[in-house]
C-alpha cells in the first residue's frame, strides 16, 4: 500500500516548513500541500485508489472550511478507513484536543510548530509503522 502525505494549512510558510521536515525525516519524498480543506478533499476524491492510504497534517483554524468541517467530510468518504489525520494547530485549548479525539480518523494532535521528535514518534504509531518498517 502507498502512503500519500497531505499538509492542509492556510499558512503557506507553515506548509513550506512542514514540506522540508517531512522530506528530511523521510516521512515522504513528495508531500502535497493545500491552503484550504476543500482542495485536499477534492484531491482525495480524484485520487481514490484502493491501494492508497492518506496521512493528513490538518490545521483546525482555517478560513472558508475549518479543520473540523474537513474531518466531517472525510469521515463520509467511502475510503475513510484509509485516511489518517494528525491535527496540527496553534490552539492549546483542551476542548479542541478532546474534540479531535472524538474523530476516528485522528491519530495524533500536535501543537505548532512541528517538532522532529513528535514526527519520529508518529512513524512508530500502529497505523503508520507498516509504511516505515
Amino acid at each position: 500500500m502507498e502512503l500519500r502525505v497531505l499538509v492542509v494549512d492556510d499558512d503557506e510558510i507553515f506548509n513550506l516548513m512542514a514540506d522540508i521536515m517531512l522530506r528530511n525525516l523521510r516521512i515522504t519524498t513528495r508531500p502535497r500541500c493545500f491552503t484550504n480543506g476543500q482542495e485536499a478533499i477534492t484531491y482525495i476524491n480524484e485520487h481514490n485508489e484502493p491501494d492508497v492510504c492518506y496521512l493528513l497534517f490538518l490545521d483546525i483554524n482555517m478560513p472558508t472550511m475549518s479543520g473540523w468541517e474537513v474531518l466531517d467530510q472525510l469521515q463520509r468518504l467511502p475510503n475513510h478507513h484509509h485516511i489518517h489525520v494528525v491535527i496540527v494547530t496553534s490552539s492549546i485549548d483542551r476542548a479542541d484536543e478532546k474534540t479531535a479525539a472524538a474523530f476516528e480518523l485522528v491519530i495524533d494532535y500536535m501543537i505548532k510548530p512541528l517538532k522532529r521528535e513528535k514526527l519520529e514518534m508518529l512513524k512508530q504509531h500502529k497505523k503508520m509503522a507498516p509504511f516505515f518498517s
